[in-house]
C-alpha cells in the first residue's frame, strides 16, 4: 500500500495546479550539510510524459488510492527538498514539502495514523515519536528524523525548524542549496563529506581511492537530466582545498573517453552494463597514495597490482539476467591472472585473455572471442552519451519491464498505472563526466 501511495503522489504532482510561493524553502535549516531536491514537473517536461494518459491509467488501476493521495493536502507541483546535518554520532534528516491545505493534511494524517493525533503547538501542529516526527503549518509539511532517539529532543528540533530558530544563516546563504537551486535537474543531491563519520567512509568503496581526510574535504554532487529516453544521473566531486582538488583532477585524468571498440559490443538485449577507459598503472599509483600506512589496504593492492598494471584502455561489463561478461583491455595478462586466481582460491567464474582483453565469465560460459560487435546494437542515444563520459553504468528499462508480466496484485496494478513513464524512459544511467 505504501508503495502505491508513493507512486500515486507522483501522479498528483503531475495533475495539480498551484500558485504557491517559495516561502516553504526558508524552513530548510541554513546549516545543512546535505541538500537534495526532487522536481517532478521537470521530470515530466524532460521525459515528455503524456499527463492525460498517465492520469487515465492511474485512475483505472489505483482507484481509491488515488483519492487518498489527492486528500494529502501537499502541493507537489513544486519541488520536494531533503536535508541532513550532524556531528559525531548525532544526525538529523528531514523532508520538506509545500503545504497546499494544512487542515486537509491533518485530516489525512490522522486517517492514516489511526490512534495517533497531531498536537497543536504555537504556529504549527506536530506528532513525534522517539525516532521520527511530522509537523505542518500553512507553509510547510516536514518529516523529520534524528539519531538521538529521544522524543523530547526530536520535538525541540522540530520546533526550531518550524519557528526558524537556531541557525546562524538562512538557507539562501547555503552554498549547497544554491548549487541545487541553480540547475535544471529533475533530481539533485549534494553532500559536504565532512558530515560523514570516518568509520562509514572506511567501509565504503569510494574510500579506497582517496584518503579519508581528503574525502572529508570534498563535496559530492549528483545532478540529473532526462533526454532522448535516458535518465542520466551525473556524479561530480570538488573541493575548496587546492591540494585535494588537485588529487580529484588527477583521478579524473586517469580515466579516458570510452572508445567505439567497447561501445560496439553492447547489445540491446543487455539488461545492464558498465564501461570506462583507464590506465592500470595510474590506478595503482593512486591506490598506494590513498593507502598511506594502512597495511591491510597495502596488502590488497599488492595482491591485485600485477593484473591491474596490465590494463591499458577500456574496461566493460555486460549483464543479461544470470549471464555476464567482464573485460579489461590491455597487455597479455594470462600468467598474472592465473597467479591472482591462485591466491584467491576456488573462483566461481572462468577467466582468460583473448583478443586483447582480460575476460571473466560464468563457469558454464566458454571464453572464445566474445568481444565482437553486437548484431542487435544498443541505442545510439545511449552510446553517444557514453562517448562523452569517463565512467557509465546503465540499466535497460525495456529489459527490466519484461518482468512485469510476472507480477500480480498491487505490484501489477502499480506497473500498469505507470506504463506511460516506463514507455518514455528507456535507460537509466549513472555517469562521471
Amino acid at each position: 500500500m505504501k508503495r502505491i501511495l508513493f507512486f500515486s503522489a507522483i501522479v498528483i504532482a503531475l495533475l495539480m495546479s498551484s500558485c504557491s510561493s517559495d516561502d516553504y524553502k526558508s524552513y530548510i535549516p541554513g546549516g545543512s550539510k546535505m541538500i537534495g531536491k526532487i522536481d517532478l514537473q521537470q521530470f515530466v517536461a524532460q521525459t515528455g510524459v503524456d499527463q492525460e494518459k498517465l492520469k487515465k491509467d492511474c485512475m483505472e488501476q489505483l482507484g481509491e488510492d488515488m483519492k487518498s493521495v489527492e486528500d494529502m493536502g501537499i502541493d507537489l507541483t513544486v519541488p520536494i527538498y531533503f536535508f541532513a546535518d550532524g556531528k559525531g554520532v548525532n544526525y538529523s534528516f528531514g523532508f520538506i514539502a509545500k503545504t497546499e491545505d494544512a487542515a486537509k493534511f491533518k485530516k489525512w494524517f490522522e486517517s492514516q495514523a489511526k490512534d495517533n493525533k497531531l498536537v497543536d503547538e504555537s504556529g504549527f501542529s506536530y506528532f513525534a515519536e522517539d525516532e521520527a516526527g511530522v509537523a505542518v503549518n500553512d507553509d510547510v509539511v516536514i518529516l523529520f528524523s534524528s539519531t538521538d532517539r529521544d522524543k523530547a529532543v526530536l520535538k525541540r528540533n522540530i520546533s526550531k525548524i518550524m519557528n526558524k530558530e537556531g541557525d546562524e544563516k538562512p538557507i539562501a546563504e547555503n552554498a549547497l542549496f544554491n548549487t541545487v537551486e541553480g540547475n535544471a535537474s529533475f533530481a539533485s543531491f549534494y553532500i559536504d563529506m565532512s558530515i560523514i563519520p570516518s568509520e562509514i567512509m572506511q567501509s565504503s568503496v569510494v574510500g579506497s581511492s582517496m584518503s579519508f581526510e581528503d574525502m572529508k574535504k570534498m563535496v559530492i554532487g549528483i545532478d540529473s537530466e532526462a533526454k532522448n529516453g535516458i535518465c542520466d544521473f551525473l556524479i561530480s566531486a570538488k573541493s575548496d582545498d587546492k591540494a585535494v582538488q588537485g588529487k580529484i583532477d588527477k583521478m579524473v585524468k586517469a580515466f579516458g573517453k570510452i572508445s567505439d571498440k567497447a561501445l560496439d559490443t553492447f547489445s540491446a538485449d543487455d539488461m545492464a552494463g558498465f564501461a570506462m577507459n583507464t590506465d592500470g598503472a595510474q590506478i595503482i599509483e593512486m591506490l598506494k597514495e590513498a593507502a598511506g600506512d594502512n597495511d591491510d589496504m597495502k596488502q590488497m593492492i599488492d595482491m591485485f597490482s600485477d593484473a591491474l598494471n596490465k590494463i591499458r584502455g577500456n574496461v566493460l561489463a555486460r549483464f543479461d539476467g544470470a549471464q555476464y561478461l567482464v573485460a579489461a583491455e590491455g597487455q597479455n595478462a594470462t600468467s598474472e591472472l592465473n597467479s591472482l586466481m591462485g591466491q584467491m582460491g576456488d573462483a566461481p567464474f572462468n577467466w582468460g585473455y583473448n583478443n586483447g582483453f582480460m575476460l571473466f565469465t560464468p563457469r558454464e560460459v566458454t571464453i572464445e572471442n566474445p568481444l565482437q560487435p553486437a548484431s542487435n546494437k544498443i541505442s545510439s542515444d545511449l552510446t553517444n552519451l557514453m562517448k562523452n563520459r569517463r565512467e557509465v553504468i546503465f540499466v535497460n528499462v525495456d529489459k527490466l519491464s519484461g518482468f512485469t508480466s510476472q507480477l500480480d496484485g498491487d505490484a501489477k496494478k502499480a506497473s500498469n498505472a505507470f506504463a506511460e513513464v516506463l514507455d518514455k524512459v528507456k535507460f537509466i544511467t549513472i555517469s562521471y563526466k
